[in-house]
């Protein structure tokens, strides 16, 4: 019993850095700014319905913490407007 509160220990470890790690390639709180602020720009100098409501939409998914599909609307939005996101 004494060996295995350890092994459990590290195990519960290992999955939560796994958690938190595979959660930074899929966005963030930051990269969703960063995108809605580079769709905007790209909005402001062209515009585009479909595009615009890729970036509401985009918004709205960020907003509810749902940061890879409101990045997946940003890119939609950008690629609408003949452009591409930079990459954080």
């Amino acid at each position: 019993m004494r060996f295995i509160t350890p092994v459990a220990l590290a195990l519960t470890l290992c999955a939560a850095s796994a958690v938190s790690a595979s959660a930074e390639k899929v966005g963030t709180l930051g990269s969703c700014i960063a995108a809605g602020a580079q769709v905007k720009a790209a909005l402001d100098t062209q515009q585009n319905a479909d595009a615009s409501r890729e970036k509401r939409l985009g918004l709205q998914f960020c907003n509810a913490g749902l940061y890879a599909q409101g990045l997946s609307h940003y890119a939609r939005a950008m690629a609408l407007v003949g452009g591409k996101l930079a990459q954080n």
